[in-house]
């Protein structure tokens, strides 16, 4: 999504294809504040026109401008998330929010994040002819009784 930005507010661009007249609306606040222009360096002059507006409003009328993003909001996760969360955070020895704020940084940095294992294989295979093989059953074989070298194989896997 394009924004524009201004004195640390945000503010969305939409075009209406029919008109062709751009417009857009300040970004994260409850507060309806809207701008339009024809043009893009219309629209962007607009827009910081209605931040500044908007700010001269709200002193006109004695109250503090809405902040954009005052670093409050609910997540709703789930039971067993939210469980494994708070176990996260108690082996961690921090508060559940440091843990939702690791889990957020780590999702929209642009690191990515590499999980990786090893496994360790030990594999024997028995070379046989297939006239040592002893039927046992409709489906089933067995070698137990042949005397033939086996070959022994070491695998190392990681991803």
């Amino acid at each position: 999504m394009t924004t524009l930005e201004h004195k640390g507010y945000q503010g969305s661009v939409e075009v209406d294809l029919e008109t062709g007249v751009l417009f857009g609306k300040i970004l994260f606040v409850t507060d309806l504040v809207t701008y339009e222009a024809k043009s893009v360096p219309a629209l962007k002059k607009e827009f910081q026109v209605a931040v500044e507006d908007y700010l001269a409003t709200c002193q006109q009328l004695g109250r503090n401008p809405q902040q954009p993003c005052s670093g409050v909001f609910n997540v709703r996760v789930g039971p067993t998330l939210h469980r494994a969360a708070s176990i996260r955070a108690g082996q961690d020895g921090v508060k559940l929010n440091a843990v939702m704020v690791s889990a957020l940084e780590q999702s929209l940095s642009a690191t990515t994040i590499r999980h990786a294992h090893t496994h360790d294989h030990n594999v024997t295979v028995r070379i046989v002819s297939l006239s040592d093989v002893r039927r046992i059953g409709s489906a089933s074989y067995s070698t137990d009784q042949l005397l033939t070298p086996h070959f022994g194989m070491n695998t190392n896997v990681t991803h």
